[in-house]
């Protein structure tokens, strides 16, 4: 998700009993950019149910994703109509700059979803395409509160009897690729799955515990099916591994899915150019601040004259204060998370929608073997009320007290301090909880992830500068922003450099001071979800670069709180299109 330092890692989702929905009329709308959009979400909901129960529709209960080659090639031929038509409305002139907006965004979906399915071919080539799916089948069900439960767990227990289905699809595209699948790619799908099989087993039924004796039976048998139909698609992964031959890199094909992705007109050569003078600049920005706070933080030792080693030291320090067990981590967070309302309240940083609405915890009991942790925000469909879920990472049951220690080391209180603003307050939750109210839902939907990633460090920057935290708070945030800036260029190079994963490894954690499982996150991140890592150096870079180009047009009177409001005006669209909306004033 839209997050920097959770993510949702293997999640499970479900189908749902709701009354029938008619299909989805044909290409027939008529030439308006409000009913092209209109037609276009609701076509993609009927092919991605899961995806509309995440918006926050529960017509989609009852409904899972089937992908079979047919209905595949029915929306590669619905997408290219899209793209025609789009170029005929925007040719009349007519559109104005908020159906352009929004034809943009659908724009860049339907060439998104073109490249993905005939350049890549990813259902044949990609068993991550078919573990999304299935990973999200039922969780926004069991973990939202925005339709009664018994309503949302008979859904859930709709989608796990069509589970098998969906595995089956997922088996017969996959069968005969070795050549074009990458071992480590379907190694990684088969533990999801094979995760998701004993979530539905062992779990599942747990969810209605509280209900009647009915519902638990119904999501008990229902997780049965789909944990015997995912656990021999766990198998045929595993077997898949074995003899498939892929690559796990883009190569020539990642030029084009960066640009798609991103919108980034310049060639990736230069970004990774860009991104490479950046860290060392920042290296040297977080050494300057080393030595200005090290008495602060280590008292009357003598710092070391080797910038490597006063970075290490002084990283390893921040790392000394964390939680020693789950409850105090959340506990920490809920603190941390009320302080930051007050303080972005008493600065008038920015307007914040009443009443706060974000329940922050960890993940329910009953994701058995599964972690859930992320950031849940009510969808474009969700009652204007529906809680932002912040479920937190949290050690895996069963962790050792040596691992347990480097979790919370890594995740630790400096660090919690400084990713506050960027998750919470005003970073995501602001964000994502004011598209969701926007009138053109698409934006919350298909948003920009520059925007998004970028929106939510440069909150952490702008916090800090207005006094929010310490020394140690800003050291956590500097080091974050190299991970942030060897996040792009870790992408960049293993998609087109051959980077290899010792040399990620060694990269991170030797020339980006970043901890062993933050490298080792980089390299599974770069090859399961490319370009999505560059979205956080480009979009601070983007973010940040109209800030201070704003403050220098309005000099005397610029205001912080009508920039930041301002910034919120659009939704989740390319900072391009704000720098227009903002300077051209």
């Amino acid at each position: 998700m839209r997050m920097g330092i959770v993510m949702m890692a293997t999640l499970m989702l479900a189908l749902g009993c709701a009354p029938a929905r008619e299909k989805a009329s044909s290409y027939a709308v008529g030439p308006t950019a409000a009913g092209l959009v209109a037609e276009y979400i609701e076509r993609y909901f009927a092919l991605y149910p899961t995806r509309a129960v995440e918006a926050g529709r529960h017509d989609f209960d009852g409904e899972l994703e089937v992908l079979s080659a047919a209905q595949l090639t029915e929306w590669i031929a619905f997408n290219r109509d899209t793209l025609e038509r789009i170029d005929a409305l925007v040719a009349t002139g007519e559109p104005g700059f908020d159906d352009r907006l929004d034809l943009e965004l659908i724009e860049r979906q339907a060439r998104l979803a073109l490249f993905d399915l005939e350049t890549l071919e990813r259902p044949r080539t990609d068993p991550l395409f078919w573990t999304r799916s299935i990973g999200n089948a039922t969780v926004f069900l069991l973990v939202r509160d925005d339709a009664p439960l018994e309503q949302r767990l008979a859904g859930a227990a709709a989608r796990a009897r069509r589970l098998p289905e969906l595995a089956g699809e997922a088996e017969k595209a996959l069968t005969g690729s070795a050549a074009r699948v990458a071992p480590e790619i379907a190694q990684i799908a088969a533990r999801q799955v094979r995760a998701a099989a004993q979530f539905y087993g062992e779990g599942f039924a747990h969810a209605a515990d509280a209900q009647e004796e009915s519902l638990r039976e119904e999501l008990a048998g229902a997780g049965s099916e789909a944990q015997k139909a995912l656990s021999e698609l766990a198998d045929f992964l595993e077997e898949l591994a074995q003899v498939a031959t892929g690559t796990v890199r883009l190569g020539g094909d990642y030029a084009e899915r960066f640009r798609l992705a991103t919108g980034e007109s310049s060639p990736v050569e230069e970004v990774l150019a860009r991104a490479q003078a950046a860290l060392d600049s920042k290296r040297r920005e977080v050494a300057a601040f080393g030595r200005e706070v090290w008495a602060d933080l280590m008292g009357e030792e003598t710092p070391p004259a080797a910038p490597e080693e006063l970075l290490r030291r002084l990283f390893a320090r921040i790392g000394d204060d964390h939680a020693s067990t789950v409850d105090e981590f959340v506990a920490d967070y809920e603190t941390l998370l009320l302080a930051a309302v007050d303080f972005v309240r008493r600065h008038d940083v920015v307007t914040l929608p009443e009443p706060l609405t974000v329940h922050t915890s960890r993940s329910p009991s009953f994701f058995v073997g599964q972690s859930v942790g992320g950031v849940y925000p009510g969808g474009p469909y969700s009652p204007v009320d529906a809680k932002t879920l912040f479920f937190l990472p949290t050690p895996p049951d069963g962790s050792t007290a040596e691992q347990q220690e480097s979790f919370f080391r890594d995740f630790n209180h400096h660090f919690n301090v400084m990713i506050t603003p960027h998750e919470m307050v005003p970073g995501h939750y602001l964000q994502l909880k004011l598209a969701a109210r926007h009138p053109h839902k698409v934006r919350a939907l298909f948003g920009d992830g520059v925007y998004i990633e970028g929106w939510g460090t440069f909150c952490e920057r702008l916090m800090l500068d207005l006094g929010w935290g310490g020394p140690a708070d800003r050291l956590a945030h500097l080091k974050k922003q190299l991970e942030n800036i060897a996040r792009t260029i870790v992408d960049i190079r293993v998609h087109t450099e051959d980077m290899n994963r010792q040399q990620v490894l060694d990269f991170v954690q030797g020339e980006a001071f970043q901890e062993a499982q933050f490298a080792s996150n980089m390299w599974t991140r770069a090859i399961t979800s490319a370009p999505q890592l560059t979205t956080y150096y480009l979009g601070y870079s983007q973010v940040s670069g109209l800030f201070d180009d704003v403050r220098e047009v309005e000099g005397e009177h610029f205001v912080l709180k009508r920039f930041m409001d301002r910034m919120m005006e659009l939704g989740p669209v390319p900072v391009a299109r704000y720098r227009e909306l903002i300077l051209r004033e």
